[in-house]
């Protein structure tokens, strides 16, 4: 009887994460964002970063996103650091070599990642 328990009580929990994951994956996650298409695409000034930002059509029954792409130069890696819903407009600027403006967001490119999904709703 204790074994059962045990095996249901660690099964349960093993469902319980994989279905953590799968919704965190799908619905939280800056790595499964939509593409859309480019629209602007701007160096740091010592040419190690490029942002590319991406205008996301949502198609009909939702509004326009801006993806905002971070490109390092030295290791071709890539990854999203700005996701804005309801945005259609793409201003972008580096303040120095680590710091960039989206749309009045500023962002340590090191370190930060604006995600509309995770801000305080207003």
């Amino acid at each position: 009887m204790k074994r059962f328990l045990m095996i249901s009580l660690a099964t349960t929990c093993l469902i319980g994460l994989l279905i953590g994951y799968v919704i965190y994956y799908f619905f939280f996650s800056m790595g499964n964002l939509p593409k859309g298409d480019l629209v602007k695409k701007l160096d740091s000034p010592d040419k190690s970063y490029t942002i590319n930002l991406y205008l996301v059509n949502g198609g009909a029954t939702t509004d326009f996103s801006i993806r905002g792409e971070l490109i390092n130069n030295k290791s071709a890696s890539s990854k999203n650091i700005y996701w804005a819903y309801h945005e259609s407009r793409s201003e972008l600027s580096w303040v120095n070599d680590h710091t960039v403006i989206i749309n009045g967001h500023e962002l340590n490119v090191k370190k930060d990642k604006y995600d509309w999904r995770r801000t305080s709703r207003r």
